[in-house]
């Protein structure tokens, strides 16, 4: 499935994640879709790239995080390993690429390749996000968005967790 549904009212918002738990055989067990929170690190870069100020980042990452935590304006990069509690227990050696693609029309999304992280241990995940980091675990980078789940998902050992991150670019006409 590559089409995200944005439920009324989140397009405005900045991005959004559709996570999905897929179980060994392929079905779908539970499926969220969370609008984020850019916090101020974030808000700092992209106002940075519009006034042509500051280095570009070629590569994102995505992550996933274990914590019962709530993610504010202050949070960054330096909160993940601990205070969020990034999930680690997944095969992958390294947090997936954001590999993004812009439709040439206003949405940038990985919504074709989603991060896929396949769990080794039963996980409950409270939110994703979304870094310049690919380091597991890692504190450093910039934090660009961080969303926490309304409802916790529960993936199963041997069960992936897919993510899907997605921005509109909205006009105001």
């Amino acid at each position: 499935m590559n089409e995200l549904i944005i439920p009324e009212g989140l397009a405005k918002l900045g991005f959004v994640y559709h996570g999905e738990v897929v179980a060994p055989d392929g079905s779908v067990l539970s499926e969220v879709v969370q609008k984020n929170l850019i916090p101020q690190v974030g808000m700092d870069l992209l106002a940075g790239f519009i006034r042509g100020q500051g280095a570009l980042i070629p590569n994102w990452y995505a992550g996933v995080f274990a914590g019962n935590f709530v993610p504010s304006s202050a949070t960054t990069a330096a909160d993940l390993p601990t205070n969020a509690g990034e999930a680690t227990n997944y095969s992958q050696a390294s947090r997936p690429l954001w590999d993004n693609a812009y439709d040439g029309t206003s949405v940038i999304s990985n919504l074709a390749s989603r991060a896929e992280f396949t769990f080794t241990a039963d996980t409950r995940l409270y939110g994703g996000f979304l870094v310049s980091s690919s380091a597991k675990a890692g504190n450093t980078g910039t934090l660009l968005s961080i969303a926490r789940f309304a409802t916790p998902q529960d993936v199963p050992a041997g069960s992936t967790f897919r993510l899907g991150i997605a921005i509109t670019l909205l006009s105001t006409y």
